[in-house]
This record gives C-alpha cells, sequence and structure tokens, in this order.
C-alpha cells in the first residue's frame, strides 16, 4: 500500500511540474469557480455522500452518482494505434446517440451532476448534434467538457463552440513537430491543429467569453517525452489557459507495446516499472463517484471498457437510479469490500479488474 501511495504522489507530482506552477493555479481557479457556479444543496449533498460510502465500501449507495461520461458517438477521424477505435477492435458497433436520448439522459441526472464528460471513444466534433447537445447539458446547470483532436474544425464550429456554453475543451497535441506528433495521431496534421487552436482563441477573445477553457494536452510516450518543456512553451505561444499532461496506457501482457510507447522516465508513466511486466498503479473510485454511458445506451462501470458484453444495463431500457444500485453494481462493489473481497450475486467485468484495469483487454 504505502509504494502505490508513493507511485501515486510520482506521478501527481511530475504532472504539476511539467504542467508548471502558473498552469496548475490557473486549473485550480478554474475548477474551484465550476464548484462554485454549479453547485447547489442537493448537488454538495449527494457528492459528499458518496464521498463518504466509497471511504466505508458500502454495497449500495445512497445518492446519485456526480460524474458522468456520457459518449457521443464512437467514430474518430484518426487512427491512434493504441485506441480501440483506432485499432477497429471496439467491441460495440459503431453509432451516434441521438439528441433525444442524450436529453433524456441529462434529465435524469440534472439535479446530480456536477460535471458531464462528452467523449470517451470517438471524436466529438464529428456529431453533427454536438452542439445542442452541449447548450442542452449547460441549461440544465452541469459542467461540459468534452476533449478533441480538433483535425476537423473552422471558424464556424469555434463561435458555436463558445456559442454552446462549453466549460472546457482539452485538445490532444503529442507533439511539436508534425514527425513526432503522428506517431500517435496517425491520420492528423499538426499545422491544421496548431490553426484550429488559434481559432478558437481568437473567437473567445472576441466573444469576451471565460469559456470554454482550453486546455492543451499532450499524451506522454517514448517518442515525444523529450518535447514536454517545448510542448509547454508552445501552450504559451497559442495563448491556451492551460498545459497538461497524459500518460499511455497499454497492454502490460504485450512486452512490444511497453517498450515501444511507454515514457523512459517511469515519473511520466501511470506504471510501476520495478517488475518484468509494469503494474498499473491506477485506482479506481468510479463505482461510487461516477458512471459511463455509451453512444448506445450501454452503461459500463468506468470509460476503459469498450466491450459491450461489460455493460452492466442500458441506460435508455431502465433508468440510471435503478442500474446504480443493482446486482451488477453492488456485486462490483464488494470486490473491494474491507478485509478483502466478498462474493456478490453476479460475477462482472469487476471481479476480474479489481481496480487496476488491463488496458485493450476483454
Amino acid at each position: 500500500m504505502s509504494m502505490s501511495f508513493s507511485l501515486v504522489s510520482r506521478l501527481i507530482l511530475s504532472r504539476f511540474s511539467s504542467r508548471g506552477w502558473m498552469y496548475s493555479i490557473r486549473v485550480l481557479f478554474f475548477y474551484v469557480r465550476l464548484l462554485v457556479v454549479y453547485s447547489t444543496p442537493q448537488k454538495i449533498i449527494n457528492a459528499a455522500g458518496c464521498k463518504i460510502q466509497k471511504w466505508m465500501r458500502r454495497d449500495m449507495v445512497w445518492g446519485m452518482p456526480y460524474r458522468y461520461t456520457i459518449d457521443p458517438l464512437n467514430i474518430c477521424n484518426l487512427h491512434c494505434p493504441l485506441c480501440p477505435t483506432g485499432l477497429g477492435i471496439l467491441g460495440r458497433e459503431k453509432g451516434k446517440m441521438s439528441l433525444d436520448n442524450f436529453k433524456a439522459l441529462i434529465d435524469q441526472i440534472a439535479s446530480y451532476a456536477y460535471i458531464v464528460e462528452m467523449y470517451n471513444w470517438g471524436e466529438p466534433f464529428l456529431h453533427g448534434d454536438i452542439f445542442d447537445m452541449i447548450h442542452y447539458a449547460h441549461s440544465r446547470k452541469m459542467a461540459v467538457r468534452l476533449s478533441t483532436n480538433l483535425n476537423r474544425f473552422n471558424q464556424e464550429m469555434a463561435i458555436e463552440t463558445i456559442k454552446s456554453g462549453l466549460d472546457a475543451i482539452n485538445i490532444s497535441v503529442d507533439g511539436v513537430t508534425q514527425e513526432t506528433y503522428e506517431r500517435y495521431r496517425r491520420g492528423g496534421k499538426l499545422s491544421k491543429v496548431i490553426d484550429n487552436i488559434k481559432t478558437l482563441v481568437e473567437e473567445k477573445e472576441n466573444a469576451k467569453s471565460h469559456t470554454p477553457f482550453i486546455t492543451l494536452r499532450m499524451l506522454v510516450n517514448r517518442y515525444n517525452e523529450h518535447e514536454i518543456s517545448r510542448m509547454r512553451e508552445l501552450a504559451k505561444i497559442l495563448k491556451v489557459d492551460a498545459f497538461s499532461i497524459g500518460t499511455t496506457f497499454v497492454d502490460t501482457t504485450n512486452g512490444d507495446q511497453v517498450k515501444e510507447w511507454l515514457p523512459l522516465s517511469e515519473a511520466y508513466s501511470s506504471y510501476d516499472y520495478s517488475s518484468d511486466q509494469p503494474e498499473n498503479v491506477w485506482h479506481c473510485a468510479d463505482l461510487w463517484e461516477s458512471v459511463t454511458i455509451n453512444w448506445d445506451g450501454g452503461l459500463a462501470p468506468c470509460c476503459w471498457l469498450h466491450q459491450k458484453g461489460h455493460d452492466f444495463e442500458n441506460a435508455f431500457d431502465h433508468p440510471i437510479k435503478i442500474i446504480w444500485n443493482g446486482d451488477a453494481y453492488q456485486s462490483s462493489r464488494r470486490v473491494f469490500a474491507f478485509r478483502g473481497p466478498k462474493e456478490g450475486t453476479i460475477s462482472t467485468i469487476c471481479t476480474r479488474c479489481k481496480g487496476k484495469p488491463l488496458y485493450l483487454k476483454d
């Protein structure tokens, strides 16, 4: 346990130092502002209750999750080599969520949700109703964030992004040269992304808007770890609000992936390098705090899972409140019981995962 805590602390500190203290302070103040803007007495009590019950490891959770990932579509214009979508191995048919179904989901969670992440296995800006979706969620008083490769974008879309009320946007830029960038963002063009960032920043300034909070996000891998400081400088030049790094996840049972993609510096990785097969030190909190809903309504316990067979239920067919304390969730939470796992009524993906998922594995 102490080793895991030490490794997690190392990862957090490396993210802060890589981001830079100026950007770290900006991020902190922005999310404090969101907390103030979107809080209600009901949301505060609900979120606090979830945190306490997570600490208590309760099987049945009073209240509702306060973080949601709702994936508008699982279609992308790039072919990233460590992404199930890019690899063409998604365990779910391709498709897009309808606006009506999206609104129905938002109506269910509006009283509890602090933030909705509108992305997971696809490129959000490929959805024709994305701005209407953002606007509707924003109108129901919850923060909305999305992540994008920003290869399909233009001035009109920049204006609509700002008008929609989007709170935050992460733009994936994994290198300062086309050669480095396309190692992972295959099919993407760095110069186009930079031009689109400039357009978004300019339109945001023209509108005198505080949002969206624009973060230049770098997925650190073996090909680009030497460019972190240059990426931070690029963020300053582009006048975005923040720069951040993310960690690369691989199938640790695949030695070729480990050797090719994991950074040489353990400081930029979510893995413990002390063993022959790196161990994921990431710990799960999702079973008490959040849910992931795919484009087809399939509700999964976390955003790692792309196989339809791992869905707990379908949120278009059953209320989220019922699914949240159904047999699948209660059985999964029992895996993390004090004094060791307890048997549940059914077996789920969480029974095998135990809070340390093996990326890309079924």
